[in-house]
C-alpha cells in the first residue's frame, strides 16, 4: 500500500543498512535517545475565529508530546527536545513532496534513517491542522478542535518515529484505520478518538526492548 503519510520511505529514499551485532543494539540497559519539537508554526481558520493563539499552541504542543510519549510507553526510549538526539522528528509549517518539485501541500510526514544509527524526520503542521478542522464532528467545540490538532500532529510524529526505528519494516501495510501504522493521515481517526499499535508493536519491543515493568498505554490489545 502506498504511504500517504511519508512517501519518501515508501519510495525507497530511506538509507537503511541492517547491522548484525552480537546481542542486538537494543539489549542491556540502553535507552534510546529521541527528540520531538516544534519549529515556529502558524495557522488560522474561520472555524477557529482567526489565528492560533500562544495559549492554543501551548495546548497543541502538550497534547502532541503526550501522544508521542504515551505511544512508546514501556519501551526503552526517552523523549526530549534535544536537537542532537539519535532519533528526531520536528514539526514544521509545511512539507514539500520531493517526488514533485515545487509542489506544495506535501505529505503529512517524511523521514530518513540508518538502521541502528538514528534518523530524522518532520511532520506537516499546516496539513495536519487543516485536516483536524476538516474531520471535526459537527458538534466539536473550539477546544476539542485545538486538542485534535495536537493529537494529529503527535500521531503523525509517532508514525515517523516508527519508520525511523524500523526502517526496513513495511509497517504501512496495516489496514487498521485506528492504528499508528496506517499509511494515511487523511482519516478522522488521526485526530479524534483513540489509536493503538498494530504490526509494529512486537517489532518495536524486540528492537528497543522493554522496561521491567511495562505500561500498557499505546500497546496493541
Amino acid at each position: 500500500m502506498f504511504c500517504l503519510m511519508c512517501p519518501l520511505l515508501r519510495q525507497g529514499s530511506v538509507i537503511a543498512w541492517v547491522l548484525v551485532v552480537a546481542g542486538g543494539w537494543a539489549c542491556g540497559e540502553r535507552i534510546i535517545d529521541a527528540a520531538f519539537w516544534f519549529e515556529p508554526v502558524t495557522f488560522e481558520s474561520s472555524k477557529l475565529d482567526g489565528p492560533l493563539t500562544p495559549e492554543d499552541m501551548h495546548t497543541i504542543t502538550s497534547v502532541a508530546m503526550s501522544e508521542v510519549t504515551s505511544a512508546f510507553a514501556g519501551l526503552r526510549i526517552a523523549f526530549s527536545e534535544r536537537r542532537s538526539a539519535t532519533y528526531r522528528v520536528r514539526v514544521v509549517q509545511e512539507l514539500y513532496d520531493l517526488r514533485f518539485r515545487r509542489q506544495r501541500g506535501g505529505p503529512a510526514g517524511q523521514s530518513h534513517a540508518v538502521s541502528g544509527f538514528g534518523g530524522s524526520g518532520a511532520v506537516n503542521f499546516e496539513l495536519l491542522a487543516g485536516s483536524a478542522i476538516g474531520y471535526a464532528p459537527p458538534t466539536a467545540s473550539r477546544a476539542e478542535i485545538i486538542a485534535a490538532i495536537g493529537k494529529g500532529v503527535g500521531r503523525a510524529a509517532v508514525h515517523e518515529f516508527a519508520h525511523q526505528l524500523l526502517p526496513t519494516a513495511a509497517i504501512d501495510g496495516s489496514t487498521n484505520v485506528r492504528s499508528y501504522e496506517y499509511g494515511s493521515a487523511a482519516r478522522g481517526e488521526q485526530y479524534y478518538g483513540e489509536l493503538q499499535w498494530d504490526l509494529a508493536w512486537p517489532m518495536l519491543q524486540k528492537r528497543i526492548g522493554k522496561f521491567a515493568t511495562t505500561n500498557s498505554v499505546g500497546r496493541a490489545p
